[in-house]
């Protein structure tokens, strides 16, 4: 056998040698890494938001019409995020895990998952936000919570916006 030398006489080591060249090839083969994760699935539609109307795919909602909005937008594109519970992914999130809920005065349910591109993109729109507040679809907490508030001067700054 070709590996007989005598370092291996000794069966532990030659165990041990098998063993870490499995795992270079293994390595070297790209057995270890992790498949690209491709985003699966189409767009089907925009979100728009309005001073009196939100539009989701091709349906417009006035907000009059409306019971409640809820809004989950926790997740945008390169957020961290982990693997396994430990091993971070490089590439980040997609940012799509976000869901925007419409209950409307005649009890249909609208839900939509949508792609946030960073963190504070609702700040881009706190008027509007603001609007829905003062007609009872959004509470302060909401706000606070959608606009990723964290500082008592910003949810003070805000609170004096909502009077």
């Amino acid at each position: 056998m070709f590996l007989e030398l005598k370092v291996f006489k000794n069966q532990t080591y030659y165990y041990i040698f098998i063993g870490l060249l499995a795992t270079a090839v293994a390595y070297w083969n790209g057995y270890f890494k992790r498949p690209s994760a491709e985003l699966k699935g189409n767009f089907d539609g925009k979100l728009t938001f309005t001073k009196d109307t939100i539009s989701v795919k091709d349906q417009t909602f006035s907000i009059n019409d409306l019971f409640s909005i809820v809004i989950d937008n926790e997740d945008y594109k390169g957020k961290a995020v982990k693997e396994f519970g430990e091993f971070e992914n490089p590439e980040g999130s997609h940012g799509i895990s976000n869901l925007i809920t419409l209950k409307t005065k005649d009890n249909q349910f609208i839900e939509a998952y949508f792609l946030q591109k960073s963190l504070n993109e609702f700040s881009k729109i706190e008027s509007f936000l603001i609007q829905y507040y003062k007609n009872n679809l959004l509470s302060e907490d909401d706000l606070i919570s959608i606009m990723h508030l964290e500082y008592d001067i910003d949810k003070n700054e805000l609170r004096k916006k909502l009077r």
